[in-house]
């Protein structure tokens, strides 16, 4: 009788475990499911918030991909409508001359060369100086990947970045134009527009990574834009204000 009730017991006690939920472990994957979750509902703060936190306990590709992401969409960047890198294979810039002309042409050739490559990027979404900051941080989260499509990613967010501050300094230009040019207005425009061609040789250094089997062509585009940008940064600069 004592054992019949031992074992009684020991099949109940079977029973009662067996109908208690069993939590699934954690994994990076519904780890990021939840973040993800947050991303599609455009609860970006808490998205931020959360795959921060998921980052530094688990600093993985795919947990910086989602951070990425989280900060490209406070930005209004949504990555799914822009995922064609058609408008980004034309980086070779017009060649000019910038030894013998003016500095006031010098500064013109530039701004020209860099309105080609914004009229070549209709296609890619403009953001306004409040998302340019969540996509500088986009880009930070991405720096050490080396993986293909962690430069991809970036390449990406870097043209949309760089579209939008050359737009803005287009547009400035020409109300600069529109009045009496100085050599101490148009400088901060010719370094302005050296250090978007720094940009678009980063773009072109992270297309080469994101695309082995075209390292070749890539690899031109890089070179012939440092040549181009060492020729500028070469030109002497006036110490003297002159106006033209």
């Amino acid at each position: 009788m004592r054992r019949l009730i031992q074992l009684t017991f020991f099949v109940v006690t079977l029973s009662l475990l067996a109908c208690q939920s069993k939590e699934e472990p954690l994994t990076r994957e519904s780890r990021l499911s939840k973040g993800y979750q947050l991303i599609d509902q455009g609860r970006w703060g808490e998205a931020i918030e959360y795959l921060t936190k998921l980052e530094q306990q688990d600093p993985h590709l795919h947990v910086r991909l989602a951070l990425a992401s989280a900060y490209a969409g406070r930005a209004g960047v949504r990555i799914e409508k822009i995922y064609s890198f058609v408008v980004v294979r034309n980086l070779l810039p017009t060649a000019v001359s910038l030894a013998a002309v003016r500095v006031d042409q010098k500064t013109q050739e530039l701004m020209q060369s860099l309105g080609r490559y914004a009229a070549q990027w209709e296609k890619i979404p403009e953001v306004k100086a409040s998302g340019r900051e969540d996509l500088t941080q986009a880009l930070q989260v991405l720096a050490d990947q080396p993986e293909a499509g962690a430069r991809l990613y970036a390449a990406t967010l870097r043209v949309v970045l760089l579209k939008s501050v050359v737009n803005e300094g287009l547009l400035n230009w020409q109300v600069v134009r529109s009045q009496k040019i100085c050599s101490d207005i148009v400088q901060p425009y010719y370094e302005w527009a050296l250090q978007l061609l720094e940009h678009l040789i980063v773009i072109s250094q992270d297309l080469t990574s994101a695309f082995p089997e075209k390292k070749a062509e890539f690899s031109r585009y890089t070179e012939d834009l440092q040549k181009f940008k060492k020729e500028a940064e070469t030109v002497p600069w006036p110490q003297e204000k002159i106006c033209f």
